[in-house]
């Protein structure tokens, strides 16, 4: 089974996150080491550093969604869906660089 992650980011006080497509192409797939995916309530900052074509931004996991395809003489997939929600939290308090 084949897994690609797509994370999207909640501002805070809107209703619906941002689809700015894929910010961190990730593709796990059998025999390859597994990729750690965040859990609800973990932190998360994305840094695209580059060009600037992907958005950057950091929150609180918010939610996550599987979502399973399958079809005969294809390999199954899986897309996963993580909400990263804007929060107030001083991310100083978090972790110690």
């Amino acid at each position: 089974m084949k897994y690609f992650v797509d994370y999207q980011y909640l501002p805070k006080g809107a209703g619906r996150p941002h689809d700015d497509g894929e910010m961190m192409p990730i593709e796990i797939s059998e025999g390859h080491p597994q990729s750690l995916l965040p859990n609800v309530g973990d932190y998360v900052q994305i840094s695209n550093l580059g060009s600037g074509e992907y958005a950057n931004f950091s929150g609180r996991v918010r939610s996550r969604l599987f979502r399973y395809f399958r079809k005969e003489g294809i390999e199954s997939t899986c897309a996963v869906n993580i909400v990263v929600e804007e929060t107030d939290d001083d991310w100083g308090l978090l972790v110690k660089e």
